[in-house]
């Protein structure tokens, strides 16, 4: 049996440390006439607790009406962009509260963190450091700029400034998280799991330290601790639940526990009912459980997701084959020839059932198209031989013969007892 492994790429998730705005009580007007500090504030109190972000909007935009040089409006502004995915506009308003204000600490913060969702991350790499150097006791602004050193593969300046997060801040769990990752990029797997685990300690529900720690047992060969962590993982995690469970298959795969993995991918599918692959080794799992319908029925799915997949229609004729269905193990495999014309297997899977209908004459076809493709398949060889017979001619069996007795002697011996039983 073919196979095919589609191991998903899965790279780390780090939730950015949001530093909270202060939240000002509103202050009770005096007067009739309420001032720009009142007004400043009801638009504080919308963002930070009613979350109605276009209301408060419209208070800062009459703020500027007012008074276009303050500094604060323009930043609250640039937050409600950040905080609705306008990163572009937010930008711009954090660098119009840092042009009025040039030791505007928190602008230079969020300044940096929106160019990081930007994936900016030489410009990031300068806004944090620009916040450090205003407040070198920024936990936050250490952190981030690790992030972003994280994102530029700096890997050593990345530790360094985890490192002085966690100085500032020892219960800093998204640092140590940042130091396994820069560990593990680094190839120190030991440092890399004894990080992940103190983040563990500070989070226990930490689901991307659970995956992180699973992948590198996993790449140690610490099957059962891997699987242990990845099924926590899966736990924190559910909206990536798919793929982790797809990785715990892989390893039960390596094991050659089968059943172990079918049930692994079946958990899969729940996650995920479009999960093609889920469903491609699925079918190849029910095939070596021998539950061939069920193999039938998970490869036809992956079909139906994904009708340009060779290697399924090529695992699903031999499934076909197996409950004696040969007719559609023969259009199976033919359509396996179709997406991929070169592909011997193919076209010896496909005289070999040409052979189980007794249709001698396209299983002919079928094995010459083989040999032409891989000159020593000794199975297409002997496959070729024994059409040849069947069709009534002995005497091109007999060259068969000759051809494998270079190739493979025990196969040509099976054929000559064919050839005079």
């Amino acid at each position: 049996m073919k196979r095919f492994i589609k191991i998903p790429s899965f790279w780390f998730t780090i939730v950015l440390i949001i530093v909270p705005i202060v939240i000002y009580n509103q202050v009770s007007a005096q007067s009739k006439t309420p001032t720009t500090e009142d007004i400043y504030f009801q638009g504080v109190h919308l963002v930070e607790v009613e979350k109605d972000y276009e209301g408060a909007l419209q208070i800062f935009r009459v703020i500027l009406e007012e008074n276009p040089d303050h500094p604060e409006a323009h930043f609250q502004i640039g937050n409600i962009y950040r905080l609705t995915h306008q990163l572009e506009k937010a930008k711009v308003y954090y660098q119009n509260a840092i042009n009025l204000k040039p030791d505007y600490l928190s602008a230079y913060y969020y300044l940096g963190i929106t160019e990081l969702e930007l994936q900016e991350y030489t410009n990031a790499l300068e806004a944090f450091k620009q916040a450090i150097r205003l407040d070198p006791d920024f936990p936050e602004a250490h952190y981030s700029l690790g992030l972003t050193f994280l994102n530029l593969e700096q890997f050593a300046q990345a530790i360094d400034s985890f490192q002085l997060a966690i100085s500032l801040k020892p219960n800093d769990y998204q640092s140590y998280y940042g130091l396994g990752i820069s560990y593990k990029q680094l190839g120190d797997e030991q440092k890399a799991i004894s990080m992940f685990i103190k983040a563990l300690e500070l989070k226990p529900d930490y689901g991307e330290a659970f995956y992180e720690l699973g992948m590198i047992y996993t790449l140690s060969g610490q099957d059962q601790d891997a699987i242990n962590s990845l099924e926590r993982a899966s736990h924190y995690l559910p909206q990536q639940a798919d793929q982790i469970f797809y990785q715990v298959a892989m390893i039960y795969k390596k094991e050659k526990k089968y059943a172990e993995a079918t049930e692994a991918l079946e958990k899969a599918v729940q996650y995920n009912e479009k999960f093609t692959d889920a469903y491609y080794f699925l079918g190849w799992f029910y095939n070596q459980n021998r539950q061939f319908e069920k193999s039938i029925a998970a490869y036809e799915q992956a079909i139906s997701l994904n009708p340009d997949y060779p290697d399924v229609y090529y695992n699903l004729g031999w499934a076909y084959s197996e409950v004696e269905q040969y007719q559609k193990a023969a259009e199976t495999f033919q359509k396996a020839i179709e997406m991929a014309p070169t592909d011997t297997d193919s076209h010896y899977a496909l005289g070999w059932v040409y052979g189980k209908l007794e249709n001698y004459g396209e299983a002919k076809k079928a094995f010459q198209e083989t040999i032409r493709l891989e000159p020593d398949h000794a199975y297409a060889h002997y496959g070729l031989g024994m059409a040849y017979l069947a069709l009534g001619e002995r005497g091109l069996a007999l060259e068969e013969y000759k051809i494998l007795k270079n190739l493979k002697q025990d196969i040509a011996n099976l054929l000559f007892d064919q050839i005079y039983p």
